[in-house]
């Protein structure tokens, strides 16, 4: 059993690489051959100075991609591309299922772009040739699995995220304090300016509220910028940090906060959740298909800060509401693990029972995986 995996490599540590690097490992804890392809490979020598300019880099890595693969995919029986919507589906996943199909190979779509209607209702004419032609197309929760079948009249298999819980264990906290988190890539879609917003709401009316940000990108120098001008204690810029460094920053807060305006399945909700912390989020894309509100987690409107700030409050004034939506969001974190996960992702595979298949995986009544 041989498989290749087509995805990005950390850094950075988006939602993609992440879930590849942990496919990876424990494919093979399990005695899969795994290969990897990484999407995002660097530029050999003499081409390294097309890394400094965009249009460049992408046109020789879209060349470069074709010659990679026809090389990686004799070597499998099963290819697993990691595809994410715009132009890296034309320059990455495409190449990766006509090639894999012309040599005969397997090929699972695993789909996961958190803006998938727009892409496809610009591009979908052109994408269609793509998840047609994969022979499998898998998605991480019926919100984005529903948008593919409307567009596409497709089959769509629903396999999960991956949740490592050996490195987010529960915690359950015998008292919420107004220590919040926020753990996104600061860009626009995320758009944690809503979260700085909110949290000056919050500090208005508990001054010991404290705000950690861990992730960087190109709206950083703004929202620093904000914290200095609206005068903000408590805010703290943490950078990049290593994944599995993360636990022990959960470990020191006990609200996550997440306003993104664009999302599909986001791995730091359930990180949080895996750790014990009351989740409050915006509605946005299949983030309703994973949380009840009020049940597993709070969730507003993208874009309403205060409707964010009254939530982030509300928690604070009934703790043990947001102990037992941490304690619901369990069945949420049980549904992600790797014993679940198997089940579904090596039936994609074709692999059968002779991997210790025994079916679907039960849902535990999470709603990441039923929608």
């Amino acid at each position: 059993m041989r498989v290749l995996v087509v995805a990005p490599i950390a850094p950075p540590y988006g939602g993609m690489a992440l879930q590849a690097q942990q496919l990876q490992a424990l494919l093979r804890r399990d005695g899969v051959h795994v290969a990897l392809l990484a999407s995002n490979f660097a530029l050999p020598f003499p081409l390294g100075f097309a890394e400094r300019v965009p249009v460049v880099r992408a046109a020789i890595r879209a060349a470069l991609v074709w010659f990679k693969l026809w090389t990686k995919v004799r070597e499998a029986d099963v290819v697993h591309v990691f595809a994410a919507s715009w132009l890296y589906f034309f320059v990455v996943v495409y190449p990766a299922v006509l090639v894999g199909r012309a040599r005969g190979r397997r090929v699972v779509v695993n789909y996961r772009g958190g803006e998938a209607s727009s892409f496809f209702r610009r591009y979908g004419w052109l994408a269609a040739k793509c998840f047609r032609s994969a022979g499998v197309i898998t998605a991480p929760s019926e919100f984005l699995a529903a948008a593919i079948r409307e567009r596409f009249d497709v089959p769509v298999s629903i396999v999960p995220n991956i949740l490592d819980t050996s490195l987010f264990s529960y915690r359950r906290r015998t008292a919420i304090r107004p220590r919040l988190l926020v753990t996104r890539h600061l860009e626009k879609i995320y758009d944690t300016e809503t979260v700085l917003k909110a949290f000056r709401s919050v500090q208005s009316r508990y001054p010991d509220a404290s705000l950690w940000i861990a992730g960087g990108g190109s709206e950083e120098a703004r929202l620093r910028g904000l914290v200095s001008e609206w005068n903000l204690p408590g805010v703290r810029f943490l950078g990049e940090i290593a994944h599995r460094d993360l636990p022990s920053v959960y470990g020191e807060c006990d609200i996550y906060v997440n306003a993104s305006r664009v999302d599909n399945f986001p791995g730091a909700l359930l990180e949080a959740s895996a750790a014990g912390l009351v989740v409050v989020t915006t509605r946005a894309g299949g983030i309703p298909f994973i949380y009840d509100h009020g049940k597993t987690a709070s969730m507003v409107d993208p874009g309403d800060w205060e409707a964010l700030s009254d939530a982030i409050i509300k928690v604070l004034q009934n703790p043990s509401q947001g102990v037992q939506m941490t304690e619901a969001a369990l069945a949420i974190v049980r549904a992600c693990e790797w014993t679940e996960v198997r089940k579904r992702l090596f039936e994609a595979y074709g692999f059968g029972n002779e991997t210790g298949s025994t079916g679907p995986a039960s849902l535990n009544g999470a709603r990441c995986v039923a929608g």
